[in-house]
């Protein structure tokens, strides 16, 4: 009797820990943010040589990431530029070193707003980063996703001091 009450317990200790475990279904996060810190320090040359931009502006850059559309929303700001804002862009694909090409314009790009022709200024708008192709990316949203989850893209403005950029911050996955 002993033995099938040991039993019996035994079997009802499992079947509890399969019913408490049995939703086991991990699930990712529900946002994923990226951050690029802008400062005239990294700049850089194509050679990686620092670009000599003598300013103390500051900006930043956030993009949250919804997983389950893969829909970026990305806001900005940016002061203090030694003279007017020209272009603002995402670069890819280069590591802090290094130089690439725009890959997204936030003036010309659908949805999206940001102040230029001020030495301070915002910006927002959302990226649509699924498999095909943007309108407005010269890569497709998959491939910026990829390189921005490599660390591999950068976000600059551009002043009329500094054509090639004033302010420059690497994109970082939080």
């Amino acid at each position: 009797m002993q033995t099938h009450a040991l039993t019996l317990a035994t079997a009802l200790l499992g079947i509890t820990v399969v019913a408490a475990c049995g939703s086991s279904k991990s699930t990712g996060p529900t946002t994923i943010t990226y951050v690029a810190n802008l400062a005239p320090g990294n700049e850089v040359t194509s050679t990686g040589a620092s670009a000599g931009v003598v300013s103390t502006a500051s900006g930043k850059w956030t993009g949250v990431l919804d997983p389950s559309t893969n829909i970026m929303t990305w806001t900005m700001t940016f002061t203090g530029l030694t003279t007017n804002a020209t272009l603002s862009h995402i670069h890819a694909q280069a590591p802090t070193t290094s130089t690439a090409g725009v890959v997204l314009n936030f003036a010309s790009f659908p949805g999206s707003t940001i102040t230029l022709g001020a030495t301070s200024g915002t910006g927002s708008g959302s990226i649509n980063l699924t498999t095909g192709t943007t309108t407005g990316l010269t890569i497709t949203g998959d491939s910026l996703l990829k390189v921005m989850n490599a660390g591999q893209a950068y976000v600059n403005v551009h002043s009329q001091q500094y054509g090639a950029g004033e302010i420059r911050g690497q994109i970082v996955k939080q």
